[in-house]
């Protein structure tokens, strides 16, 4: 099933702007994406921001392509400053995107989905866009070079593959948390007066995989034996008492263990 990411772009208002988010577009689709864009493929009669913040929770990473909009002829920043440390400074034959290049990414990051931003030629960086601000790099691209050969360019390839990993990664952590059984050993960890956090717990998990062995369906082998002796150390429990209480009707530690590495660890 395709991963949902959201795609933030300023509307294209010339062929070349065009044709390049639909290289976006089909990149991200061969690359087993569903990109999603505000009143491009969901629509809501809420307020927009409230839609964005509705969709951002449903999506696993954000990439966002800050096209030029508005072109400053001739402008200055802090025009007619009176303050001896500031100085006036010039935007003249600048560019500036949409604001939801600034709005969409920033409300990403604050839930630490993954993100990577791609700023055309001449689009002020300030805001989001300043370097800096963003522990990421975010590319410039020009437009009036051939737009095919900017997407077989390392700078495309090697941003995006780094890009996509850490949205598998946030995909599985994310679903990781929200998986009823983990929820279960949370409470569990919490009833015995030690709770475990998710990162912590995720990582247990991770210390009892070999991801370099692998078992009959091509699976890589799990622990459970490292993982029960980690938990019983963590909760000060002995294995009788971990097992007696750890009650789900139908299941064990064993196989809901089992369960979870099958699903989130490979």
């Amino acid at each position: 099933m395709p991963i949902p990411i959201f795609l933030s772009y300023a509307t294209p208002f010339n062929k070349k702007q065009e044709i390049f988010i639909e290289k976006v577009k089909l990149h991200l689709v061969q690359n087993d994406f569903k990109p999603e864009t505000l009143g491009v493929t969901f629509h809501d009669i809420s307020a927009p921001l409230e839609n964005i913040k509705k969709k951002m929770n449903e999506c696993f990473g954000l990439l966002s392509i800050a096209f030029r909009r508005a072109y400053i002829e001739k402008g200055i920043g802090k025009f007619n400053t009176d303050l001896e440390d500031q100085e006036e400074y010039s935007v003249s034959k600048k560019w500036l995107t949409s604001p939801y290049c600034q709005i969409e990414p920033s409300m990403a990051f604050q839930i630490g989905v993954p993100i990577l931003i791609f700023r055309e030629k001449e689009v002020i960086d300030d805001g989001i866009l300043q370097k800096g601000v963003l522990p990421y790099y975010m590319p410039e691209f020009d437009l009036n070079k051939p737009i095919d050969e900017y997407f077989e360019s390392n700078q495309w390839i090697d941003l995006f593959e780094a890009w996509k990993a850490l949205v598998l990664k946030y995909k599985t952590k994310k679903l990781f948390e929200e998986d009823d059984i983990i929820k279960h050993i949370i409470s569990y960890s919490i009833c015995e007066g030690k709770k475990i956090p998710f990162d912590e717990l995720y990582n247990m998990f991770n210390n009892t995989i070999d991801y370099d062995r692998k078992n009959y369906y091509g699976k890589s082998i799990n622990n459970y034996d490292q993982f029960l002796n980690q938990l019983k150390s963590r909760l000060g429990v002995n294995e009788s008492d971990l097992e007696t209480r750890y009650k789900i009707k139908g299941h064990s530690l064993n196989s809901d263990y089992i369960t979870i590495c099958t699903n989130f660890f490979d």
